[in-house]
Order: C-alpha cells, then sequence, then structure tokens
C-alpha cells in the first residue's frame, strides 16, 4: 500500500463509523517496519493570517501537528467525545474551526462565550497531552519585513516547515526509529501547495532534499479529518501569539513541538524577521 493510500485511509477511518472500527484493529497490531515499509508520520497543515493581508497583519503563520498513523484514530475519538459533550444529540461531525469558536460564528454562535472558551481549553488539551512522538507540533510564522510578495511567502515558509518535518525523521532513524512523512493540506489552499513540494523534492530546498517526505501532498477538507481540526488550532495558536502577544494556548502547545532533545528549546517552531526579537524561537537562535 503506498503512502498516499494509507493517509487515504487515515482520512477516511477517521470519518466513518465502519471504518474506525476497521482503524482500530488496524492499529492495535504492533507498529515495526516490515521489510522496507516504515511508520508514517502525517503532517497536517493549515495557514493562519493571509499570505497576501499585509495591510491588515504584520503575520503570517503555516503551522500543524505530525501525527503517527496508528494514533489518528485515538485523537479523533477524543474529538468526537468534545463534540458529544457540547453538542449532544448532534451526530453530525462538525468542523472545530479556531476563528469560529472565538467569534461565535456558525453553530458556535449558540454557546455562551465562557462555554466557548471551556471548549477551546478542552481541544487544546489534546494536543498538550500527546506523548512525544506521537504528535509533534511544528509552525513557521513570517513577519511583514521578511515579506515581498504572495508567492515568496508561501514558499518561504512552505519550505522552512518541511526542512523542520524532514529533520525530525532524519533523527528518528538515527534512533533506530525510521519513519516516513507525508504532508497532508487543507484542500482549500490546494493551489498554492502542489507545485512547491514537486519543486522541493525534485531540485530540493536550500536546505537540501527531502529524501523522507514521500509522494505527493495529500489534500483534504476539514470536515473530512479531525486531525486537520488540530493544525487549524494550532496555527492559529501561533499567528495570536505573533499577532496579538497572546500566550495562552501557544504556552500550552509549545511542549509539544519538536526538539532535538529534551529541554532543548524548539527546533520546530521558526520565527522568520528582520525585527530584534526575544520570542520563543528567537531568543536561542
Amino acid at each position: 500500500m503506498s503512502a498516499t493510500q494509507r493517509a487515504a485511509r487515515a482520512v477516511r477511518y477517521g470519518s466513518t463509523v465502519l471504518g474506525r472500527l476497521c482503524f482500530l484493529l488496524y492499529i492495535t497490531a504492533p507498529v515495526r517496519s516490515f521489510r522496507g515499509i516504515r511508520p508514517l508520520y502525517l503532517l497536517y497543515l493549515d495557514e493562519s493570517g493571509e499570505p497576501h493581508g499585509w495591510q491588515d497583519q504584520k503575520h503570517f503563520v503555516l503551522g500543524g501537528v505530525a501525527v503517527h498513523e496508528g494514533q489518528v484514530y485515538g485523537l479523533t475519538r477524543q474529538l468526537d467525545n468534545i463534540q458529544t459533550h457540547f453538542f449532544p444529540g448532534l451526530s453530525v461531525p462538525i468542523v472545530f474551526h479556531a476563528t469560529d469558536i472565538r467569534g461565535g460564528k456558525g453553530l458556535f454562535r449558540d454557546l455562551h462565550e465562557n462555554k466557548r472558551e471551556q471548549l477551546l481549553k478542552e481541544l487544546y488539551t489534546c494536543i498538550s497531552t500527546a506523548r512525544f512522538p506521537n504528535l509533534i507540533a511544528f509552525a513557521t510564522a513570517m513577519h511583514v519585513s521578511m515579506a515581498k510578495n504572495h508567492d515568496q511567502v508561501l514558499h518561504d515558509t512552505f519550505q522552512d516547515v518541511c526542512q523542520r518535518f524532514n529533520t525530525f525523521l532524519l533523527r528518528q532513524f538515527k534512533m533506530q526509529r525510521p519513519a516516513k512523512g507525508l504532508l497532508i493540506i487543507d484542500q482549500a489552499h490546494q493551489g498554492n501547495y502542489r507545485e512547491l513540494i514537486a519543486t522541493f523534492q525534485k531540485t530540493g530546498t536550500q536546505y537540501g532534499y527531502l529524501g523522507n517526505v514521500v509522494d505527493i501532498p495529500y489534500f483534504a477538507k476539514r470536515h473530512d479529518t479531525r486531525m486537520l481540526q488540530l493544525a487549524d488550532l494550532c496555527a492559529n495558536a501561533v499567528f495570536r501569539y505573533y499577532e496579538k502577544k497572546e500566550a495562552k494556548y501557544f504556552n500550552e502547545l509549545l511542549p509539544r513541538f519538536d526538539r532535538r532533545s529534551p529541554g532543548h528549546p524548539a527546533d520546530g517552531l521558526k520565527h522568520m524577521t528582520k525585527e530584534p526579537c526575544t520570542c520563543e524561537a528567537c531568543s536561542w537562535r
């Protein structure tokens, strides 16, 4: 089975009852490497801010979570249970979108502000309590001082996130835990990234080749997989940390960012800026 087929199964099995039962049987087997077939990390990515919206913002963020393929089912169940708690009787999966929850939009307009805050807390707890290396966060934030145009913003932030993901996979290999990676991106941004990853895989990035990121990106809708909703939460928390100096949920996520060793600053977080900065990403570099 190809990496893309395995990713498609993870998405599909995370959104159907029958599929979840089948996927549960799949993940109960020990995770091993069989004759070159390595475990797969699925990096779910989403944007926060606009790559061309500099008249309204000072930052653009591309970020998300890399999830071991065997953990998709469990994390999906956690978010399903949160929905059941806050929306009892609603069996159709809803999309947990950070901006909608904060602003009380759509289905969330009937929730009191305190309830919406409690909902966000529980959602971010799903990420903050996940154990390494089952879930790892990555994000790259670009300040307006580094922005030239729409294409350059997307190219540089995407290249940086891909490089950090590839570095994590290389580190896993050196620790005798070989794995490959696949990118899963919100379908709404498909046109922005398909050609970029093809170029990176063909000619490499400025950091080298992405030898551990396989195949082309897989694009999905947020309502198809809960994991893209986690990516949205991650990107939004990082965006608000840089744009609004709001650290509450960013601090919840910070321990989940990739780092080369326990206690080391977050390698998986990057802030691109020409301005003096003492943020969590810049202070140690």
